[in-house]
């Protein structure tokens, strides 16, 4: 799947929190979201700062787009992780746990089928 399907799927599957997903997916979609975040941050920093009268370097400009896009992507984010866990053949509470969870989200999913696709 190609960056643009891959990150186009998690947004296709916003409130799916069952089946599979692969790490080209989960890791084209986080890249996608940090990049377009930082995008976000700095427009909040430069341009609403200067709408609203703060000067350059001023504490306390409100970042409204850059905060909007996080609440926007959690449930993806959490979606994607589950469905992470997923390939695993590890049921979505496992997502709680800390310590595997970065294994899981690295390394690759069982190969073929397995109870949750």
């Amino acid at each position: 799947m190609s960056f643009l399907r891959s990150v186009a799927a998690a947004y296709r599957n916003y409130f799916n929190f069952s089946g599979r997903a692969n790490r080209r997916d989960f890791w084209f979609w986080l890249g996608f979201a940090v990049v377009a975040w930082l995008a976000l941050l700095q427009f909040d920093l430069q341009t609403v700062a200067e709408w609203l009268d703060y000067l350059p370097g001023e504490e306390g400009v409100p970042r409204y787009f850059s905060n909007g896009w996080l609440v926007l992507n959690v449930i993806p984010l959490i979606g994607l992780i589950v469905r992470r866990v997923h390939d695993h053949d590890k049921p979505a509470w496992m997502a709680l746990t800390v310590l595997p969870l970065p294994y899981w989200l690295i390394a690759k999913g069982t190969a073929g089928p397995n109870r949750y696709g």
